[in-house]
């Protein structure tokens, strides 16, 4: 019998908490973070449109599939708002990158217009298509058109390659190369074109800068609907001639893409109109300007009939822009255009006969008529010869006539509108032309920029088109008196009236009433509703609401704005485009409004002006309408506006989605992490907003304890014992999040978009949320930004550019062209730099610098010391190196050279070093920073060259330049191999791989040549030895000739391929070569001339890895390169026994690297390559390789090894680790 004694009763009660919580606690301890293996942690799926934003959008409603919401679908594109408009050549945005634009911008995505979710996206482009943009200018590389009729999406890329897309999943349908198609036209066309009967050669585009344009059907009206018996309108691409001087239309089956008959040149057209071009003007090109359809009464359809507008136009003209600049634009007048009515269905067609093509006839369709443009009022006949924009040329179809529209244009001049009505397309007849000045448009504007006609199918009622009386017209113009130039939109109507019946408008250019009753502006009823400035506006016919979106300053705090939303209602009618228009003013008022009307707040952009760019209308009905407005960063915001139809209730506002297409174009991003500092355990009287300084007084003993006794007390008396078992054992969100916290998962990505010039900031901890954004300079050739300094940690503390540190710098390159304080630059160019928080935003300091040239090279710079914060001040410091070796440092202060200083004397260092590398002439040189005289206070400094390298640009040139990873962490400088010795790694933070590649006129040179007779040679020998092969002397046998005294055999050497593409290790420093390794990789006609070959490539540790695709091999290959000092036998490092090493590295002492270098074979297109990264570096490497397929590999460092062995595996191999 056993007895309980009064102590193993106590001991049991001791046990009962520890027992609760191990009853509480899991019944197993898994791996942090084991559910989560091979999952993605959050998905975040854009359109792709990161290059210039969304400029095409079409909304309509799917029907295979239930979406969330109303259904809507809103299909978008970075193409050109209207496909058929002409281009203006250069005039398209810079791009974001020196040597190219920043992005593809050839995507096409659907959204949910509820949720804001991407349902799919395809690359509208040719994967092969090469953009000639050698003037660093971004246009788009096609053309994108949506057929309500057929429901197709149409695409035209800069290869003439048309497509379609079912818009139910984004499907493709049909491609058809437009080019090969209409080869077999060529020579016809040539004879036709006076060229001697010589072939033409077709181009997308002739000029460099210009789109592809797609034509297809009008905008509402009784125009661009079914033909007769079923048949829908044709889809037209445009070609150009070699000479650049003559546009071919090429009509096409809209269900299948294919071509109908033989291309019809403008120039052929505007000679049967008898409209020739200007007696002085030689470089006129005949134009395809537009095309509408329209279809007979007759029941088999065989009346159905296309109209093209043709005309002549002058390209490159120079017209006035903002601040008084100048830029290129093409021109045209009403005058120089014609009207051709081609019947699509000729009964020659319909019996099989062809036609011989002499009177414009076709297989396929006939030339019914060609009639100049011609006005029949006398009294307008000066709006006929002003020359035109005809980017900007529009046409607004009648309502009610199947036969009437209107033309509408910018003067070249910007500052007027010209309009010709009532013209017949069957005749090219109008009967009169009406000019608006620009300041009867709109008082603020110095510049008419552009002219959008709003889409009535965009609503949702049936019968809004054919019923509509007035045409909503947008027009926008350009008010520069302010330092940022801004965009503002107005609204007006246009009556159909002054389309059907020119009668009603009067002759001369007095505002009379009847005047107001054709063509209005619509006003604010109040001057607080007039004199707000719109950036951009969008109206529902079918309820009279227009919603409008303009920057709001905070008046407590200036530096923050934000972009809202007003309301307004038109003439308080629920129906403006129904309406007939009388005789008063039209006005709109502003509406009452609940619920968020804050489209961009100043967190997501708001500081850097948040400007919105357009607003798309995406739903209307009487009840309400949907809009998407479009930032200039890429921002795009889906707003909801409910109301009732009587207009009296107030319109209730709900932000759907917000979205940021900036993320399609990533450049670069640092991680931050997210952890803060302890809060402050003073009495909270000293309230401190910078965080280093609070991190600082943390530091203090006194502080130590009073944070130690508080988390002490909270611990015993507050339950946090409790709460802490409790979230242990339920493993709560908020234990996750301290989880993640603690262990330094949780992240702020700080990304950069250098084509959309903005910054974007995500907590990888919760899902990809947008903690903040903010604009850069929206005309920065270059941004980039910069963080730490040349040698840091990533578990470096506060202040010295590790993880913790969230102070960062954001830089933007300006062109000379710009202007600083309204002044021009006397400097060749400008930089504009902002300090801020990475994890918040916020803005430290900002200004506008002049540089004078270009910059090559930048390097970052952190002072060891504290300071705080002071006007134009950042701890973050750079040193820019220019092209003409001049050196700048941002920001210019005292303590910031004070800080270049202080790099250039550290201890243990010879001194700050950089280099400079012209990838054109192919020169590498390394450089030291060195301080000449002081000047006023300051100390500039100078370069010195300490030694250079030169890659021959005839020879070979550089398609690729990769560094060591910065601030990365070593854990082991040897790796001990598997008989304990020790392989050292060769270390050196200067190490430059550049990747370089045989031109292809030197590698023809250097071929092997092989001859009937079999007297081959190596022309790569030979070009290395100096000898041309042709000396004389007789063969000699293999071994009889000393290394590089004859060539070698023929037997030996007959048709050996030469080497294509080098690896080269170079020194910063002291700019000598370390190492050099080649590959034969491609022959001389799979280099093309000008394109550069992929080559990614990562540096880790002592370990270099890139890939390249081997044209022979047809596979990628995978290189590896290992450097190491040399090795330590097992003996060599024993208590008694030390072998001689130094201390420090210098590169002007070292010896070069030994290097180890294998091949791997990948069978996937590799696009990109990365390398995993732990804090204290202990972990595995992994090598991630990002395919061309869009799926990320990793792979073990281990199998990448050099020394990997080719045969069985010994033990002390395995010991190692290595596999074969």
């Amino acid at each position: 019998m056993v007895s309980t004694t009064p102590t193993s009763t106590k001991s049991i009660l001791c046990l009962l908490p520890v027992l609760l919580a191990l009853l509480l606690l899991p019944s197993r301890a898994d791996a942090m973070h084991a559910d989560e293996v091979g999952v993605n942690d959050f998905v975040l799926r854009t359109a792709g449109h990161g290059t210039r934003g969304i400029r095409f959008a079409r909304s309509s409603r799917l029907h295979s599939r239930d979406i969330s919401g109303s259904g809507s679908i809103w299909i978008t594109s970075e193409s050109n708002e209207y496909p058929a408009a002409v281009s203006d050549g250069h005039s398209g945005d810079i791009a974001s990158d020196a040597h190219g634009h920043g992005g593809n911008p050839c995507f096409i995505a659907a959204r949910n217009v509820t949720s804001g979710e991407v349902l799919w996206r395809v690359d509208a482009c040719s994967s092969g298509s090469t953009s000639r943009n050698t003037r660093n200018v971004i246009f788009p590389r096609h053309a994108t058109l949506f057929s309500t009729r057929t429901n197709i999406i149409y695409s035209y890329d800069d290869n003439a390659i048309l497509r379609g897309w079912n818009k139910e999943d984004g499907g493709l349908l049909f491609d058809v190369d437009v080019l090969s198609s209409m080869s077999r036209h060529n020579a016809g066309a040539g004879e036709e074109s006076g060229d001697g009967g010589s072939a033409l050669v077709y181009f997308t585009s002739s000029m460099e800068g210009e789109p592809p344009r797609l034509l297809g059907e009008s905008l509402g009206g009784k125009f661009g609907k079914e033909l007769e018996g079923g048949g829908s309108a044709p889809v037209g691409t445009i070609l150009v001639s070699k000479d650049g001087l003559d546009e071919y239309l090429i009509l096409h089956n809209p269900q299948n893409g294919t071509p109908i008959g033989k291309p019809l040149s403008a120039k052929i057209l505007l000679g049967k109109a008898k409209v020739s071009a200007a007696k002085k003007a030689k470089s006129e090109r005949a134009r395809i300007l537009d095309m509408v359809t329209s279809s007979s009464s007759s029941a088999d359809g065989k009346d159905s009939s296309i109209a093209i507008l043709v005309g002549w136009s002058g390209v490159h003209h120079n017209i006035p822009s903002v601040k008084g600049q100048k830029v290129s634009k093409t021109i045209g007048s009403f005058s120089n255009m014609a009207w051709i009515h081609v019947q699509l269905t000729p009964p020659s067609y319909e019996n099989g006969k062809g036609n011989d093509d002499k009177d414009g006839c076709n297989d396929d369709y006939l030339v019914i008529n060609a009639s100049p443009l011609k006005i029949t009022d006398s009294t307008s006949s000066s709006v006929m010869s002003i020359p035109l924009l005809l980017s900007s040329l529009r046409i607004v179809p009648s309502t009610t006539s199947s036969s009437n529209l209107a033309l509408l244009a910018i003067s070249s001049s910007t500052s007027e509108v010209a309009m010709i009505t009532h013209v017949d397309i069957t005749s090219g007849k109008g009967m009169g032309g009406k000019l608006w000045e620009m300041d009867g448009l709109h008082p603020y504007w110095r510049f008419i920029s552009s002219i959008h006609i709003i889409d009535h199918a965009t609503s949702t009622e049936a019968s809004a088109s054919a019923s509509s009386t007035n045409h909503i017209i947008k027009i926008a113009g350009i008010d520069d008196r302010y330092p940022t130039p801004r965009r503002i939109e107005s609204l007006f109507l246009l009556s159909d009236r002054a389309i059907i019946n020119f009668g009603e408008i009067p002759l001369d250019s007095t505002e009379s009433k009847e005047n107001k009753k054709i063509f209005h502006r619509v006003y604010g009823s109040s001057k607080g509703d007039e004199e707000v400035l719109h950036d951009a506006l969008a109206t529902c016919p079918s309820n009279g609401l227009v919603v409008t979106a303009s920057v709001e300053e905070d008046l407590t705090d200036q530096t923050k704005k934000e972009t809202i939303a007003s309301i307004f209602r038109i003439n308080g009618e629920t129906n403006v485009a129904t309406t007939p228009l009388s005789g008063k003013k039209v006005t709109w008022s502003s509406h009452t409004v609940e619920g968020d009307v804050t489209v961009i707040p100043s967190s997501r952009g708001g500081t850097a002006g948040g400007l919105v760019e357009f607003a798309h209308l995406v739903e209307c009905d009487k009840k309400g309408m949907t809009v998407v407005f479009v930032s200039c960063g890429g921002m795009t915001v889906g707003l909801r506006l409910d109301g009732s139809s009587d207009g009296d209730s107030a319109v209730l506002t709900t932000k759907l989605w917000t979205s940021e297409e900036a993320l399609g174009s990533v450049s670069s991003a640092i991680f931050l992490d997210e952890t803060h500092v302890m809060d402050d355990v003073s009495d909270g009287t000293n309230t401190v907003e910078d965080e280093e300084e609070v991190a600082l007084r943390n530091l203090q003993f006194s502080h130590r304890i009073q944070a130690q006794l508080m988390s002490l007390k909270n611990f015993l008396l507050g339950g946090g014992m409790l709460s802490s078992l409790a979230s242990m054992a339920l493993l709560s969100d908020e234990k996750k999040a301290e989880r993640d916290i603690a262990f330094g998962f949780a992240k702020v990505s700080v990304m950069l978009s250098d084509a959309m010039h903005r910054i974007i900031a995500l907590d990888t901890a919760k899902k990809g949320r947008v903690v903040w954004s903010m604009n850069l300079h929206p005309k920065a050739t270059w941004n980039k930004i910069v963080r730490g300094g040349q040698f840091v940690s990533l578990s470096d503390p506060h202040g010295n550019g590790g993880v913790h540190d969230h102070e960062m710098m954001s830089l933007s390159f300006l062109s000379s062209s710009y202007e600083v304080a309204a002044k021009p630059l006397e400097t060749k160019a400008a930089m504009e730099w902002k300090c801020f928080d990475g994890t918040s935003g916020r803005i430290f300091s900002e200004e506008i610098m002049p540089m004078p040239s270009d910059v090559v090279q930048i390097v970052p710079l952190r002072s060891s010391a504290h300071h705080s914060h002071e006007a134009k001040e950042c701890r973050q410091v750079v040193l820019l190196v220019h092209a003409d070796n001049s050196v700048s440092v941002v920001p210019d202060t005292v303590r910031s050279h004070s800080v270049v200083d202080e790099a250039i004397s550290a201890s243990g260092r010879n001194g700050l070093f950089v280099h400079t590398l012209n990838k054109q002439s192919g020169e590498f040189n390394a450089l030291r920073v060195a301080r000449k005289t002081a000047i006023d206070g300051l100390h500039p400094f100078e370069l010195v060259t300490v030694g250079t390298t030169i890659f021959d640009p005839t020879q070979e040139s550089i398609i690729n330049i990769s560094y060591p990873q910065r601030g990365e962490v070593i854990q082991s400088p040897s790796t001990v191999l598997g008989d304990d010795a020790l392989l050292l790694k060769y270390l050196n933070p200067h190490l430059v791989a550049v990747v370089t590649e045989a031109t292809p006129s030197f590698l023809s040179s250097v071929a092997p040549i092989s001859d009937e007779n079999e007297q081959s040679f190596d022309g790569f020998y030979n070009a290395l030895a100096g000898s041309d092969g042709n000396g004389g002397q007789k063969r000699k046998p293999v071994g009889a000739s000393k290394p590089g005294s004859d060539t070698p055999p023929a037997t030996s050497t007959a048709n050996v391929a030469a080497p294509s593409l080098f690896i080269t290790l170079i020194d910063s420093v002291s700019g000598q070569i370390l190492h050099r390794v080649s590959h034969t990789h491609a022959n001389e006609s799979d280099i093309a001339a000008g394109a550069s070959t992929a080559v990614p490539m990562v540096i880790s540790e002592n370990w270099i890895v890139y890939a390249y695709f081997n044209h022979r091999t047809r596979r990628t290959d995978v290189g590896v390169l290992s450097l190491h000092e040399g090795m330590i036998d097992k003996n060599g490092l024993t208590a008694f026994n030390s072998p001689e090493q130094e201390s420090t590295f210098s590169s002007l002492e070292a010896a070069k690297p030994i290097v180890l270098s294998k091949t791997y074979g990948l069978g996937k297109v590799v696009t990109a390559l990365g390398v995993t990264i732990t804090k204290a570096g202990i972990s595995s490497k992994q090598f991630l390789f990002a395919t061309g397929n869009d799926q990320v590999i990793s792979i073990d460092r281990r199998l990448l090894d050099p020394r990997r062995p080719k045969g069985e595996v010994k033990e002390s191999e395995k010991s190692e680790g290595l596999m074969r």
